[in-house]
């Protein structure tokens, strides 16, 4: 009798457990499907901008692309992802503009590329179950702030561009012998 009682409490035990892995795995599966649809999602909208970063100009296209992105960084489960990515988003959907007001349009397509970057390298950890990545510096200056970020990639291309004059400059001059 009393092994029947033990048999019958192993048993219940055994198959509690079991159902709590079969409902934590398929918690997990809904999961992970979820965030492997939304990053899909999301890098098609970042294609598109890809091929044709104008259409962020029209500013209801803009709108219509940043709550679609939004959309689908919502269905990332954990916090830090969902605000890494959301930064990203608004980075890029806000670079043309920036550029325009620092007058330095050239550097919109930097600003966007590090945030393409950036959220392609938070979907692939969370998709991978790895730790999230640390941001590059680039990133964090884009997010603290987007003007600065590109004024300063201007003047870094402005004295850049000074010196490679120079350095010509320099070489032509050693070259005359008159």
């Amino acid at each position: 009798m009393v092994e029947a009682v033990i048999g019958g409490l192993v048993g219940a035990v055994v198959a509690l457990i079991g159902t709590v892995l079969v409902v934590r795995d398929t918690r997990r599966g809904r999961e992970s499907s979820s965030e492997e649809k939304a990053a899909a999602g999301l890098l098609t909208q970042f294609r598109r901008v890809r091929l044709d970063p104008s259409f962020l100009d029209d500013q209801r296209a803009n709108t219509d692309f940043v709550e679609e992105c939004l959309a689908h960084v919502l269905a990332f489960r954990d916090e830090a992802v969902r605000k890494r990515l959301a930064t990203s988003v608004g980075i890029i959907a806000s670079s043309s503009t920036a550029a325009r007001i620092v007058n330095a349009e050239f550097h919109a397509s930097d600003a966007r590329s590090i945030a393409f970057a950036d959220a392609r390298r938070c979907m692939e950890a969370r998709l991978d179950r790895k730790r999230l990545p640390k941001p590059d510096d680039d990133w964090m200056r884009a997010k603290t702030n987007l003007l600065i970020y590109l004024r300063d990639l201007d003047a870094e291309l402005e004295a850049a561009e000074g010196e490679a004059d120079r350095q010509r400059e320099d070489f032509l001059d050693s070259m005359n012998p008159y």
